[in-house]
């Protein structure tokens, strides 16, 4: 694994209006133009313009977020989580970390949980386009920096993150390029293609196999250094975590209501976990 650059330990946040460096204050953001962004009382602040919205509640909601909260804390993914803690807590240096798309904060508040563990310096920023996560995210760790913004305009200076995270997230190369330090690490979680293969031939009539390439993805931006691969079987033995798991995927969506009814009606399920992450370095 490619190793790490001492940091100067400081993420500096941008001003989403002007791109002015954000100050805190005890109860807001503020920049020197005078705008302002207060922090909610649940922890997280909100820099996702009006603007900047590509609907009326933007990313994922209520339901969708309390699907993914209690599936995750029943640990089900924890192989995954267990193999992104492993990869940045080999760096034992002073670590900026920015989470772009860090949904209800499972991943986020597990690392900086192992980050602790092991003793190792590090700032931690989650960011998502849903307030619903952002705010579930809060309760859970107040010492986190947690924003409501779009990963493709991250309120985040450029050249400032030792580590970001993209996990089944968009990839918006030419920004997490322009936020990634020159020896940076970007890591990516994509689905392999018999991720919850099972479930999806419960949906639907043809299965697509076929599975997204993140390096192919973020070419000529990012260079892929290593990729480590998550594959288990889940066993599922209620029928709550079934609908949970399927709530928190996009086939949620794509699915008729038949089969959804079908899914629901389940006491058990026997799942194929196939999941790729990705470390890339900026290409220089």
């Amino acid at each position: 694994m490619p190793s790490l650059r001492p940091s100067f330990f400081c993420t500096t946040y941008t001003c989403p209006q002007c791109q002015a460096v954000l100050e805190k204050t005890e109860n807001a953001w503020r920049c020197v133009n005078h705008h302002n962004f207060d922090i909610a009382k649940q922890g997280y602040t909100n820099l996702l313009l009006v603007q900047n919205k590509r609907s009326k509640i933007p990313g994922d909601d209520a339901d969708m977020v309390n699907a993914r909260r209690r599936f995750l804390a029943g640990e089900h993914y924890q192989p995954l989580t267990e193999c992104i803690n492993r990869i940045v807590t080999s760096y034992q240096s002073n670590i900026n970390i920015v989470d772009a798309g860090c949904g209800e904060g499972y991943y986020t508040t597990s690392l900086s949980n192992a980050l602790s563990q092991h003793g190792i310096s590090h700032q931690l920023t989650g960011i998502d386009i849903s307030k619903f996560a952002v705010r579930s995210a809060a309760k859970k760790q107040p010492h986190i920096n947690w924003f409501v913004a779009n990963s493709s305009r991250l309120p985040i200076e450029d050249n400032s993150c030792d580590v970001l995270l993209s996990l089944f997230s968009p990839l918006p190369q030419d920004e997490f390029y322009r936020c990634v330090k020159t020896h940076g690490l970007l890591i990516v979680a994509s689905t392999g293609p018999q991720h919850l293969i099972e479930l999806r031939e419960k949906l639907y009539d043809e299965v697509d196999t076929s599975a997204i390439n993140p390096a192919d993805k973020l070419s000529p931006r990012f260079n892929r250094t290593h990729v480590d691969t998550v594959n288990y079987s889940l066993h599922l033995t209620n029928s709550q975590d079934i609908i949970d798991l399927l709530a928190m995927t996009p086939h949620y969506w794509r699915a008729t209501p038949e089969k959804k009814q079908a899914i629901a009606a389940l006491n058990e399920l026997t799942v194929t976990i196939d999941i790729a992450i990705s470390s890339l370095q900026p290409a220089t």
